[in-house]
């Protein structure tokens, strides 16, 4: 994994590139200069997929978030961290990573037009740059989730419903996922066939893991509650907020307003250092939770010394949140439980993320207990 650090950090998967090259390869294939082709492909789609994100990332950061950029194997990703923007806010974040791609479409085809370059690989790469912006715009603008048309379309239906806008978009989504699987295979397009696929599959879950919603998910007082108590927290009244959060989930009760309000009350308590409290609100919805306050029911079980749960969720929330503290409090609780390889794995990467005292971290509770193992003793002798 290739890591560029920053004010917006980016993280590059190895099957990244694989997934590009492969994409580069396919369509140069018979052509008599296929590896300088492959190689400019590449480059187009790594150029392309990060102008992208950085659409994503800049709006994000301008609502006040705090973002980092990933590169996987069938695109990018950006998490944003912070209050969760809705409505109109979220809209614009979403809507201006097909913007950016828009406009180096638009960028690169005034270029070529004006034909300002004569080297044919300059002219190879700025009309494959117009191809791939042009391609990935319009296909990224389906209304299909977890595409930026299909997050669109859910905040639109989100505002107009409330929660129950999230199940008919997922139901949307997959009703225009089978169509366009079908299309893409009628036209002989068999991976991007497949990729919509994929999509059908994944909501069509999505669609049926949200029949748990209850009544009080329909409940439009509730709902018009839980937006004004985001707009609340939007504005750092967070007093007001948790009070009326408390509240709302005693009506509740269950579904997902209450988990979504349950989710808002714990972070609240999360940045109160409150974290017996956090850990009694988020155990029992532990399947439901965001990825945040995942990370903040990690801690939370940390504090409260449940280990077995602090390494349960161990992975998760380092792979979406990975740092120093994530990692050397799951050493800490795979310790407790005489894990040894992962012990030794969470203290590899919390020296990786900075920490540079591990010989003193080593030297307390639990760690002792595992100096007898000769696979910690020659990970101390490393050090």
């Amino acid at each position: 994994m290739i890591r560029i650090p920053g004010k917006i950090p980016i993280a590059i998967s190895p099957f990244f590139w694989m997934t590009a090259a492969f994409i580069g390869y396919f369509n140069s294939i018979g052509t008599k200069s296929a590896l300088l082709l492959t190689l400019i492909w590449v480059f187009v789609i790594f150029v392309s997929i990060l102008f992208h994100e950085f659409g994503h990332a800049l709006a994000a950061r301008y609502f006040g978030q705090k973002v980092r950029i990933e590169l996987v194997a069938f695109g990018g990703l950006t998490y944003q961290e912070g209050k969760r923007l809705r409505g109109w806010r979220e809209f614009l974040v979403i809507l201006n990573g097909p913007l950016f791609g828009f406009f180096l479409f638009l960028f690169t085809m005034f270029f070529l037009k004006i034909g300002m370059f004569e080297n044919s690989i300059l002219v190879a790469a700025l009309t494959i740059f117009i191809w791939v912006n042009l391609f990935w715009t319009i296909v990224n603008l389906v209304p299909v989730m977890p595409l930026d048309g299909g997050q669109l379309l859910r905040v639109v239906l989100e505002s107009i419903f409330g929660n129950r806008g999230i199940k008919y978009a997922f139901f949307f989504s997959f009703a225009i996922s089978v169509g366009c699987l079908v299309f893409f295979f009628l036209m002989g397009y068999f991976v991007i066939g497949v990729i919509f696929f994929l999509f059908a599959f994944q909501n069509f879950t999505s669609y049926r893991s949200l029949k748990g919603m209850t009544k009080s998910d329909q409940n439009e007082d509730l709902t018009s509650e839980l937006k004004e108590i985001e707009e609340l927290l939007l504005q750092d009244l967070n007093e007001e907020a948790s009070y009326r959060l408390e509240k709302l989930c005693l009506k509740a009760k269950s579904g997902l307003v209450f988990n979504l309000g349950t989710q808002y009350l714990a972070s609240l308590r999360s940045k109160e250092g409150k974290f017996k409290e956090v850990y009694t609100l988020l155990l029992p919805i532990k399947k439901h939770l965001s990825v945040e306050s995942m990370l903040y029911l990690h801690r939370a079980s940390y504090e409260v010394k449940d280990y077995p749960l602090v390494v349960e969720l161990a992975g998760e929330c380092f792979r979406h949140f990975p740092s120093k503290k994530v990692a050397l409090d799951s050493a800490e609780a795979a310790a407790a439980l005489n894990q040894v390889e992962a012990t030794i794995g969470w203290l590899r990467a919390a020296y990786k993320y900075g920490e540079t005292n591990l010989k003193a971290i080593t030297g307390k509770e639990p760690f002792i207990s595992l100096k007898k193992e000769m696979l910690f003793q020659k990970f101390l002798e490393e050090l």
